[in-house]
């Protein structure tokens, strides 16, 4: 019985989570308000207030959610390509896998518009250093022994990260553009940074 109460509780996060994350990628950080999420949910203020407190207990919820995501997707990528640039495109394509969702976009939402309000309770400092943690144990993955001493080492990480964090902004959910063409910008990033690596 108080299992069934707990998944069903759960569901109830879940779809009312989804629902947030639904409203602000469709409208933008500052006209997601509770009633819409509510609707969209189907629930009321009451099942908001009483599983998350208030906005900013559900906007935490939210961002906890998706670095929870997102942490998993890191921790589970491998880097086992012989050589540097083939590792660097199974980094590049872990890392895009989460910047091209429209989770990624959310949260970015969420940490630059409620860190402007002073009385917010939101702790996204917490996640975005976990984040920056693991991230830096992949790209110590990525280089290994062959380009380990690389002088240009720091300079081809934050291109690579800032980089992807670039293509992913320019992104437009109205605008479909192929597969390939983000393929053919993140290979010239990845030759770019695999240059960087290996010319000194």
């Amino acid at each position: 019985m108080n299992s069934s109460k707990q998944s069903k509780r759960e569901l109830t996060r879940e779809k009312v989570i989804r629902a947030t994350i639904n409203c602000i990628y469709r409208e933008g950080f500052h006209a997601a308000h509770t009633n819409r999420i509510t609707a969209e949910a189907g629930v009321s203020w009451g099942v908001l207030q009483y599983n998350f407190g208030d906005k900013d207990g559900l906007l935490q919820a939210v961002l906890d959610h998706i670095f929870e995501e997102f942490l998993l997707t890191l921790a589970n990528t491998r880097l086992d390509g012989v050589d540097i640039r083939e590792r660097l495109t199974q980094l590049s394509d872990s890392i895009w896998q989460l910047l091209s969702r429209k989770e990624y976009r959310v949260s970015v939402a969420i940490l630059r518009n409620a860190g402007k309000d002073k009385s917010s309770k939101i702790n996204g400092q917490r996640l975005v250093k976990l984040w920056a943690a693991e991230a830096s144990e992949l790209w110590d993955a990525l280089l290994k022994d062959d380009v380990a001493n690389s002088p240009m080492s720091e300079t081809a990480r934050h291109l690579l990260f800032a980089g992807l964090r670039g293509l992913a902004d320019e992104i437009n959910p109205r605008v479909r553009l192929t597969r390939s063409a983000w393929q053919a910008e993140r290979d010239a990033l990845g030759d770019a940074i695999a240059y960087l690596l290996l010319k000194h």
